[in-house]
């Protein structure tokens, strides 16, 4: 880390910091009549007020999502201080999310993700899948920054923490329909309640949806649809005061037409000699796809969390087992001509056990130990056909099965040695063991390989609380992301292992309450080392023209930045809250050869993808009670700079692979009736229909092909409670 840049986190967290300890004093000793919010997270797997978390910690709960029509994860996407939450390409139920310029955008199962996302405390260890209609949530947490102590496996970037809701003893029930743009039609169903008075709960929930797509193919077809239905049924069994346990199964099925990619290719790449030049008809949303693509996806999950109050310590156990089937069939070339047709078909198996022994009495010391085991395995059929090969049905199929053990043992104790003085001490012991089996393109056999890895992640921090409402804390944290093998290799050569990588990040923040509470101010400065950097990289298979996706260590980077998030309470029905992120990300060391012939030479002057300058985001919040009901308004405006959407050397000489800069308007309006039952909201997505690329990547010099995010849509709700 540079000594400059840590001193000028120090002195810019000072600045923010210093105002807030006057405009403290004033205030008085009991709460506010009108205040913001209080957000109780788990971010420390304890229970704790968001404000009293010394991390860049973000939340939402289930009143704000619903008020702000948020979907799915992907309609947090700029929300948050330099986060990006979009879908793979490819693969739209697969995540491409990116945390502080950290993050991974592919669905290749041998390479790890990122950034963790776990579901009522699974970590998913696939980001296939993890993008799925939300209903029936509780909240979410973004955690950004490594958190390798307390969360799961290969959570360089940060964790996005999604909460179903639980079973409550009250009866209830609820129902809501949706009808929108592009043949959207919805249906979300719920019911709660005692099975047994006050020792168990139940609750069902279902989601039913179809959806016609935004895209239209040349011939008719509609692109881009879907069929999901998903179901979720909760038990809650608490036989005596001082024991509680969850059960939860959710299950999806999602059945579409997939993603048709536009021809963006260059005319120096291959596909335009074949007559197929980059598309030119100046409508984004028509597409000319020949195969008739589909991409499906069934999902089944299983959890069991169970909570002991011991009286001094608190027993948590978290069990988890998910099973994914995916299969999708895409035409990468995005024309009539069968250049390059891709049939992916994999099936992945997780289960993981979780234990946490958490301190539960008041005291200066508090802890949480915990052991960590998951074991997954996957098998993936990958079939890759066309002309390019030789002929409209050449090709071949890369047949890959892995096997994955991973243990962990982790603590953190935080110790407050003087009144608001707190010292934070932490760390991560794991170990990781991987058997790789690969039968690659053309090959008429299998071979396996095995390696395993290891690290310990530490964390050291300091917090102080000047006041009830105001807090600074400084912290170094380190993550791990284990290595593995080349699920795309195109020979036993190629297979690897590649290394771990590691990111040592030192942060100082500051969390405030201002003006009677009526204003909340949170900041963090950062800068993160990263070693060891795991790249996917694509070459020629020598001797042809096909690609082969590698995963190299190609060196560091350094990535620094600052981010902060303000909730206003301008009235007692009048709400703004605003986010800023800076990132200034770049590659200290970066040698490799990625196939342009040019073989193993420096390549830092390439840009990093999905890391925007600036990300930075305004939405706001209206609700009062009138006699007819009350009303509910928001309006969110999101702003993102240029950002590279796929790693390639044509970076450093095209913006072939760049999102543009975009703002992106989202809004609602709902009212409900007094006697609290009937509710409807109108809502509109991307309301001043501002053209956004998802992404866009390269096929070596075969081929490109883009994807863009979906035009302005308009839809209306109709919801009923009990």
């Amino acid at each position: 880390m540079k000594f400059s840049r840590w001193l000028y986190c120090g002195a810019a967290l000072a600045a923010i910091g210093a105002s807030p300890v006057m405009a403290q004093e004033t205030a008085g000793s009991e709460g506010p009549a009108a205040a913001v919010e209080d957000i109780v997270v788990t971010a420390q797997r304890r229970e704790q007020r968001l404000q009293d978390v010394p991390l860049a910690v973000s939340a939402f709960s289930m009143e704000s999502l619903e008020d702000g029509k948020v979907e799915s994860l992907l309609n947090l996407d700029g929300k948050v201080p330099n986060v990006v939450l979009a879908p793979v390409g490819a693969y739209p139920f697969a995540s491409a999310f990116y945390i502080r310029g950290l993050g991974y955008a592919d669905v290749e199962s041998s390479f790890e993700p990122s950034v963790g996302v776990e579901l009522d405390g699974v970590y998913l260890s696939r980001n296939v899948g993890a993008v799925q209609d939300f209903f029936d949530i509780g909240g979410v947490t973004i955690l950004r920054g490594p958190q390798g102590t307390l969360y799961g496996r290969n959570t360089i970037g940060g964790v996005v923490s999604v909460q179903s809701r639980r079973p409550s003893f009250d009866f209830g029930a609820r129902a809501q329909a949706t009808f929108g743009s592009n043949g959207r039609q919805e249906l979300r169903a719920g019911v709660e309640g005692a099975l047994i008075e006050d020792k168990l709960a139940g609750k069902f929930s279902f989601l039913t949806k179809t959806y016609d797509g935004y895209i239209k193919n040349y011939d008719g077809r509609d692109m881009g649809a879907q069929d999901v239905t998903s179901m979720r049924g909760a038990l809650l069994w608490t036989p005596t005061a001082s024991f509680d346990a969850t059960l939860i199964v959710d299950y999806t099925k999602d059945k579409g037409t997939g993603t048709a990619f536009e021809n963006a290719s260059l005319p120096s790449m291959v596909l335009p000699g074949f007559g197929e030049p980059a598309d030119t008809d100046g409508d984004p949303f028509l597409s000319h796809v020949g195969d008739d693509i589909f991409s499906d996806l069934e999902a089944l999950g299983v959890t069991l969390n169970a909570n002991w109050d011991l009286g001094p310590v608190k027993l948590t156990s978290i069990t988890g087992y998910r099973k994914t089937d995916t299969e999708v069939l895409s035409d990468f070339d995005g024309t009539p001509t069968p250049f390059m047709t891709v049939h992916r078909d994999e099936t992945h198996d997780q289960f993981s056990q979780e234990l946490r022994l958490a301190s539960n009495t008041d005291g200066p010391l508090t802890y949480v130990v915990g052991a960590y085991y998951m074991t997954q395995e996957y098998d993936i059929a990958t079939g890759q056909f066309g002309t390019v090969f030789g002929s409209p049905t050449a090709g071949s199929t890369i047949y890959t099965q892995q096997k994955a053990d991973s243990w962990a043992v982790f603590g953190q104790a935080d110790y407050e040695v003087l009144p608001g003085l707190t010292v934070t001490a932490g760390g991560r012991y794991s170990k990781e063991e991987k058997t790789f089996t690969t039968q690659p393109l053309f090959y008429p056999n299998a071979e396996t390989f095995e390696a395993s890895f290891d690290d310990f992640s530490p964390k050291v921090g300091v917090s102080y609380k000047w006041s009830d409402t105001l807090m600074t804390y400084a912290q170094y944290s380190r993550g791990f992301r284990a290595g593995g093998f080349n699920g795309r290799a195109g020979s036993f050569l190629a297979v690897g292992p590649y290394d771990s990588e590691t990111v040592d990040s030192y942060e100082v923040g500051v969390k405030s309450d201002l003006f009677d509470r009526r204003l909340r101010l949170n900041a963090a400065v950062f800068t993160s080392d990263y070693q060891d950097m795991q790249q996917s990289v694509q070459q020629l298979i020598p001797g042809t023209l096909i690609n082969q996706t590698l995963v190299a260590n190609v060196g560091a980077a350094t990535i620094s930045g600052f981010e902060a998030e303000a909730t206003a309470l301008l009235t007692d029905v009048f709400t703004i809250s605003a986010s800023v992120g800076y990132l200034d990300a770049s590659y200290d060391e970066f040698m490799a050869d990625l196939g342009d012939g040019l073989g193993v030479i420096d390549r830092t002057y390439l840009p990093m993808p999905y890391a925007p300058k600036w990300s930075n985001s305004v939405t706001f919040n209206y609700k009062d009670d009138f006699d007819f009901g009350r009303v509910t308004a928001q309006a969110s405006v999101r702003h993102m700079t240029d950002m590279y959407t796929s790693f390639s050397t044509l970076n450093a000489t095209t913006d072939l692979t760049m999102r543009q800069s975009n703002t992106v308007v989202d809004g609602s309006v709902s009212l409900e009736l007094p006697d609290g039952r009937w509710r409807v909201s109108l809502w509109g997505k991307n309301l001043t229909d501002e053209l956004v690329i998802n992404n866009t990547f390269g096929v070596g010099n075969l081929l490109a092909s883009r994807v863009y995010q979906p035009p302005r849509e308009i839809g209306v709700d109709l919801s009923l409670t009990f």
